[in-house]
């Protein structure tokens, strides 16, 4: 709901006007000739069936300056929106042979108030047949499908306030003219560069014989917005952990989990320290695994590594645990809900000569695990489109519970596409290699659409669709 140029809002009035006075002068049988421009009013000149709307002042809105900047990093104002109100004033010109036409010129001055009247808020939605051709948008493509709605106010100036604003020149008599407020327009600010986390505990942990604390637990989102933002590639760190399970890409490691506390090394040997995972799924199998700790001889492409300050592991599709000497067991890694903590064995000798060990757990701390969106093929021949997932799990898995979502429409899930592809729009269907979808947005249609897939409680990258 940003933009850094403010003639686009310029454009979105213009088009506004154009179309809708147009329409007008069709349904009263006139010529739908018309000209909108943008320059100064004394400056349009002996013009011939125009309308003049020019953007003459702006400031900011007091009501959003003590918005909290998001994320953290940078200059802090910098990340803050800067919110304007425009002020335009509206005039209309018509002369046949440098011969002034108070007829016409009032005509179009009063269609003009009408459309601004009927139409108090523009959004990307609102689409305009000037004479019966299909619709076409308001609002220019670089403002279609972020959000933007522009609220449009006529400003109750008065006939002495109204003579003040042509003051200036003397010489010519005040001009038929209206003025209006247009807000809220919101100039693009810089991104942060970190999220802020969800806090889940909130407290003091005492313990005896330096005991283990998890202060922060953090990941990786990897993610390519559209291109039409010019932005980039984005690699940010999350805290909690948002991790997405797509092992070696090349963009960063968006599977790591990076642990941060104190005392989390044990006693410095070997094995002192190892890190603990829970999952109620793998607590609901048929012989349930409460607490599965990562044995890096048994998993090397977790990549454990432990410091008194930091751990951090990988993950991987599955994971090896072998406790109390059973044999190994390989349990599947899928996207979902995940706690950490790491567990810490500290040896000791008294005075005596009497060895003790002692074992403590430090705190649990949850993250979560998305899947991986790779792409989104084009249509095929029914509209249907396929999101294709990194896919190293089942996702026809009984146990996995999807949601899917896009443009902030969720859709529902289907067993398949019965009858024609209208009687299926916001239906998607669980693929072995993704979410194949009806959908709700016009395919023909250029734009960006956000796609939101969580997958057993957890979110994968942003992603957008982009069409045609």
């Amino acid at each position: 709901m940003a933009t850094a140029n403010l003639f686009l809002v310029t454009q979105t009035l213009q088009t506004l006007l154009d179309l809708n006075v147009r329409a007008l002068l069709v349904r009263a049988g006139m010529a739908p000739t018309l000209t909108v421009s943008a320059m100064p009013p004394e400056r349009v000149g002996a013009a011939t069936s125009t309308l003049n709307l020019h953007l003459y002042h702006a400031m900011e809105d007091p009501h959003s300056k003590n918005d909290p900047p998001p994320g953290a990093g940078g200059n802090p104002v910098a990340r803050q929106s800067l919110t304007l109100m425009l002020y335009y004033i509206l005039t209309a010109h018509h002369s046949v042979n440098d011969v002034f036409d108070a007829e016409m010129q009032q005509l179009l001055f009063g269609l003009a108030m009408k459309t601004m009247h009927d139409f108090p808020r523009l959004t990307d939605a609102l689409r305009l047949s000037p004479d019966g051709t299909p619709p076409v948008p308001v609002m220019p493509t670089a403002l279609i499908g972020r959000d933007n709605r522009f609220d449009i106010a006529m400003r109750a100036l008065t006939p002495e306030e109204a003579l003040g604003f042509w003051h200036a020149d003397d010489s010519a008599t005040t001009r038929l003219s209206a003025y209006y407020e247009v807000r809220p327009v919101v100039i693009e600010p810089e991104l942060p560069v970190a999220t802020r986390g969800t806090v889940f505990d909130i407290g003091l942990f005492v313990s005896a014989g330096q005991a283990p604390r998890i202060d922060a637990v953090a990941g990786l989102v990897q993610f390519d917005p559209p291109a039409a933002t010019g932005i980039g590639a984005q690699l940010i760190e999350t805290a909690p952990a948002r991790a997405t399970l797509a092992p070696g890409l090349a963009a960063g490691p968006v599977n790591r989990i990076t642990v941060r506390g104190t005392s989390l090394s044990g006693d410095g040997r070997r094995g002192s320290a190892r890190i603990v995972l829970r999952s109620p799924r793998w607590q609901a199998l048929a012989l349930p695994v409460r607490a599965a700790r990562i044995d890096p001889g048994l998993n090397p492409a977790w990549a454990v590594a432990t410091s008194s300050g930091e751990a951090r592991f990988e993950m991987q599709p599955s994971l090896d645990v072998a406790d109390g000497g059973a044999p190994p067991v390989s349990l599947e890694t899928t996207p979902g809900l995940y706690t950490v903590a790491i567990e810490t064995t500290r040896t000791a000798t008294t005075r005596s000569g009497v060895t003790r060990t002692t074992r403590q757990e430090s705190n649990q701390v949850a993250f979560s695990l998305g899947a991986r969106i790779d792409h989104a093929d084009p249509p095929d021949g029914q509209g249907r489109i396929t999101v294709s997932v990194v896919n190293l799990f089942d996702m026809l898995a009984p146990d996995i519970d999807a949601l899917f979502a896009v443009d902030g429409e969720i859709y529902v899930e289907a067993t398949g596409f019965p009858g024609p592809p209208a009687a299926n729009r916001g239906r998607f269907v669980r693929r072995a290699g993704g979410i194949e979808f009806q959908p709700l947005f016009d395919i023909a249609e250029p734009g960006s659409h956000p796609v939101r897939l969580v997958i057993n409680g957890a979110e994968s990258q942003p992603f957008w669709i982009t069409t045609p």
